[in-house]
């Protein structure tokens, strides 16, 4: 690539973001606070499903149960391209091979590994990190991916990044 090509590319990226800024900035008071309600809504909506309850069991002695540590979850998450992220494809159900599963926070209790997930694009919504997330249904990601749009949505017109 030629250094004028360069040029051109950061020239043409940076009059992008500039245009973006100027839009959220024309926004009126009532567009941005509905904007924002949305954003809210949609937010609390994910963060709704993503830390349903998950049933846990009192552990027994004769039980098998795999022991995940440091915890659950490492610290950190990524933020998910709400315009384009399709959660059902990013799930991973590794808590499945085992019958039992539990971590070194939560002593004496266990659950159903067949019953858990992790997801990487709705980690940035773990409202507890101390529990497992509950494996969710087929409509339950197809829900959180269409409020993923809405964020996405939202935060575009604001001119969040």
């Amino acid at each position: 690539m030629t250094i004028q090509r360069v040029v051109t590319f950061v020239l043409l990226i940076g009059l992008c973001q500039f245009g973006l800024a100027r839009q959220s900035q024309s926004l009126g008071p009532a567009q941005r606070a509905k904007l924002d309600a949305d954003l809210k809504n949609a937010i609390q909506a994910v963060q709704k499903i993503v830390n349903q309850p998950v049933k846990s069991i009192q552990r027994t002695p004769e039980m098998k149960v795999a022991l995940f540590q440091p915890g659950w979850f490492h610290d950190g998450a990524i933020k998910p391209d709400f315009n384009k992220v399709d959660v059902r494809t990013t799930r991973e159900t590794s808590y499945d091979k085992y019958e039992y599963v539990t971590s070194d926070l939560n002593p004496g209790i266990a659950f159903v590994g067949s019953e858990l997930e992790f997801n990487a694009m709705t980690k940035a919504f773990y409202l507890d990190r101390t529990l497992p997330k509950k494996k969710l249904s087929e409509a339950e990601m197809l829900e959180i991916n269409r409020l993923y749009r809405i964020i996405g949505h939202c935060e575009q017109e604001l001119g969040i990044q």
